[in-house]
């Protein structure tokens, strides 16, 4: 969360739940929410870990993201889905891939 923060957003909440909805991370940035995958891992022999959430997690995630949406009472000006990729490499710092706009509610009829 602190290079989120480093870089201007606002969390507004994380591990967020409700019934069998779940998101990682919802941050706002200017008039911009954005619905924040996370995945990390110690190695890439699979591929960057922000490139393995699949259509069927966006589903979910896009599902999650509505009913959040549905509890706000102002809907800001952009919705957006982001995934976070994070390498951490044994004894190196850890390794931040930020993947904006990944994936659009539109993919889904929620």
């Amino acid at each position: 969360m602190e290079y989120l923060i480093s870089t201007g957003y606002r969390i507004e909440a994380t591990s967020w739940r409700k019934s069998r909805f779940e998101l990682d991370i919802v941050a706002t940035k200017d008039r911009t929410i954005a619905f924040i995958e996370v995945k990390a891992s110690r190695r890439v022999t699979l591929g960057p870990p922000e490139l393995r959430v699949g259509k069927e997690k966006q589903r979910r995630i896009a599902q999650a993201a509505s009913e959040y949406l549905s509890l706000m009472k102002e809907i800001p000006d952009e919705i957006r889905f982001d995934v976070i990729g994070i390498i951490w490499k044994t004894g190196k710092k850890p390794e931040i891939s930020h993947l904006e706009s990944a994936f659009t509610l539109d993919d889904y009829h929620c």
